[in-house]
C-alpha cells in the first residue's frame, strides 16, 4: 500500500496530465448531451476527490517530515542537557576537592583516574600524574568523599595506586567517638572491614572511621567510611565491625595525591 502510494502521489503531475488526456479524448468522441452532462460531473467530482486525498497525503507527509525533524532536534536537547549536567557535577566535585587543597597542610597534586591497574593480585587504578609531578611511593590518594589508597608505583607521568578494596591494603584507623583504634581491612566484600576493636567498647552504627595517624603513610583525621553494622560472636574477643567506604570507587574520577611538604624541599622516597 505503501509503495502504491508512493507511485500514485509521487509521480501525481504526469498521471493527472495522461487523465486528463484520456478524458478529453474520450469526450471528443461521446455525442449524447444529457449523458455527457453526467459524466461531466462524474469526472469533476473523481477528479475533486482524487485531489483532496493527495493534499491529504501530502499534508500527512509533511507532518511525518515534522515530526522527525522535532524527534531529533528533541534527542539533540537531549543530550546537550546530559552534558550540561555532567559539567555541573564536574564542577561540584572539582569545588569540593578545591577545598580540600585550601585546608590541607599537605602539597597536593591533583590527578584523574585514567584506568584500571593490571598487576597481578593487586586492586590498582592508573593516574595520570608520576614523578616528574612530585608524586613518590607511599604518597596518600584521597578524593573529596575520603581515603581512596596509597600511590605503589611511580612512572614520569603516570602512578598507579593500591585501593582500599585490595586484601593486602590494611590501614591503621580509628573510630571518631570512642577514639578506639583498629585495622580497616577488605576481604572481598562490598564493605570494609574493622578488626580489633574490642568487644567492651560502644561502636554504634553510622559512626564514622577515620585514620588514626599512628601509620608513617597516613595522616590523621581522613575519613575512610561509616559503621555499617557491628556484630559480636561469643567465640572471638573483638567486634565483628563492617564500614561502608565513604569513597564511591565505581565512580572515581579526580583525587588528590598528598605529598608531605618535605617532598617538595628536595627530599626524595625512593621506589623501590
Amino acid at each position: 500500500m505503501r509503495r502504491f502510494t508512493h507511485v500514485l502521489f509521487g509521480k501525481g503531475p504526469v498521471l493527472l496530465l495522461a487523465f486528463y488526456v484520456f478524458l478529453a479524448f474520450l469526450l471528443m468522441n461521446f455525442n449524447r448531451p444529457g449523458a455527457l452532462r453526467g459524466i461531466r460531473l462524474g469526472l469533476l467530482a473523481a477528479v475533486s476527490g482524487i485531489h483532496s486525498i493527495q493534499q491529504k497525503f501530502t499534508y500527512l507527509q509533511d507532518l511525518k517530515r515534522e515530526n522527525q525533524a522535532l524527534q531529533k532536534e528533541i534527542f539533540k536537547l537531549k543530550v546537550i542537557n546530559q552534558q550540561l549536567g555532567e559539567a555541573l557535577l564536574e564542577n561540584i566535585r572539582l569545588k569540593r576537592l578545591l577545598g580540600l587543597k585550601d585546608t590541607s597542610r599537605y602539597h597536593l597534586i591533583a590527578a584523574q583516574v585514567i584506568g584500571e591497574g593490571t598487576e597481578r593480585g593487586v586492586r590498582s587504578v592508573i593516574l595520570n600524574a608520576g614523578s616528574l609531578e612530585g608524586v613518590r611511593k607511599n604518597c596518600p590518594v584521597i578524593n573529596a568523599d575520603g581515603l581512596v589508597g596509597r600511590v605503589l608505583i611511580t612512572e614520569p607521568h603516570h602512578a598507579i595506586v593500591q585501593i582500599l578494596l585490595d586484601y593486602n591494603a590494611l590501614v591503621s584507623a580509628r573510630l571518631q567517638h570512642s577514639r578506639e583504634v583498629g585495622t580497616i581491612a577488605w576481604s572481598g566484600n562490598p564493605w570494609l572491614e574493622l578488626r580489633y576493636i574490642a568487644k567492651n567498647v560502644d561502636v554504634t552504627v553510622g559512626e564514622a572511621v577515620i585514620t588514626s595517624g599512628l601509620s608513617p603513610i597516613y595522616p590523621s583525621g581522613i575519613k575512610i567510611g561509616v559503621v555499617q553494622s557491628v556484630q559480636e560472636n561469643k567465640f572471638e574477643f573483638f567486634k565483628e565491625i563492617r564500614v561502608r567506604p565513604a569513597v564511591n570507587f565505581n565512580a572515581l574520577e579526580e583525587v588528590f595525591i598528598m605529598c608531605p611538604d618535605s617532598l617538595q624541599n628536595g627530599v626524595v622516597i625512593s621506589n623501590e
